[in-house]
């Protein structure tokens, strides 16, 4: 019994050959229709290379069922995650990434699927804080689920707040390996391709952990950032302070995007033990998570 189910990709390939059209007739349909597409989009869908993530993509499949002649909803309803959330249920992962105009242009060069390769299903983000007050390292580890077979890839951007240029590193230490890194000191921005150790089937869970260090800086550090761009199990920062870098208070707070203000509306107090304040969100809905300190 074969309990393979068609992709998205499967699907699409042969909703077109059925049709009998090519993909530059298709874009010229779909421009006429008012919801215009690239060549190179389209080729992507169809190898699997990519899927239709964004909001505006729902309409874009929309029209293209009428284009090829299927019913409504024979692709929409195959653009889907491996739990079987659709993918128009999906966060605009747009509103939570930094620098979004840099970011986009080095992802795409990078050519790599910023939603839809992969789902994150739980964050640990451990920051050291040191004797200067300034930012040691980040450990980050991430259990993830792959949404398509291959070999995973993802971005790991990391934008510090810093007065003056900075230059940031990532380090792989477990579960992935390090590939072509971008960085922008005058922003004091970096992205870097991570890959994982072997190619996965869909539905496969896998954990990783990488360290991000940064040259130091006179500023000192006030808060940790972390972008949620889908609905995860759980979110856990951990923040550690040096003995001689004590602050007065911690708060965890919560913002929609990163064009909010810089501090979120609503924060509670999180406790200061052994040097240590830990938050821990259970089922976090996407958006912008912190966690903010306060020196004397």
């Amino acid at each position: 019994m074969d309990d393979h189910t068609p992709t998205f990709a499967e699907v699409l390939t042969a909703a077109i050959q059925a049709r009998g059209l090519s993909l530059e007739r298709i874009r010229s349909h779909l421009d006429q229709a008012g919801v215009p597409v690239s060549i190179a989009t389209l080729s992507y869908w169809q190898s699997g290379r990519s899927l239709p993530t964004r909001a505006r993509s729902f309409h874009t499949l929309v029209e293209l069922e009428r284009v090829l002649g299927v019913e409504a909803g024979h692709l929409t309803q195959h653009t889907y995650t491996a739990d079987g959330r659709t993918r128009r249920e999906t966060f605009e992962w747009q509103k939570v990434v930094p620098s979004l105009d840099v970011v986009s242009e080095v992802i795409a060069d990078l050519d790599l699927d910023w939603h839809g390769e992969l789902t994150r299903i739980a964050v640990q983000d451990h920051l050291t804080i040191g004797r200067d007050r300034s930012e040691q390292a980040q450990e980050v580890r991430v259990i993830w689920r792959t949404e398509r077979s291959g070999l995973p890839r993802w971005a790991v951007v990391s934008e510090q707040d810093a007065q003056g240029a900075t230059s940031q590193t990532v380090e792989p230490l477990m579960g992935c390996a390090l590939g072509e890194v971008v960085e922008f000191p005058e922003r004091n921005l970096l992205i870097a391709e991570m890959t994982a150790h072997r190619p996965m089937q869909r539905g496969e869970l896998f954990a990783c952990e990488y360290r991000l260090t940064s040259t130091p800086t006179t500023m000192p550090s006030f808060r940790l950032l972390r972008a949620v761009s889908n609905t995860m199990k759980t979110l856990t920062m951990v923040i550690r302070f040096h003995p001689d870098a004590q602050p007065v208070s911690v708060r965890a707070g919560i913002q929609a995007s990163m064009d909010d203000d810089d501090v979120p509306a609503d924060t509670v107090d999180v406790p200061i033990s052994a040097g240590e304040a830990q938050h821990v969100w259970t089922d976090p809905k996407p958006g912008v998570y912190s966690m903010l300190w306060k020196w004397e």
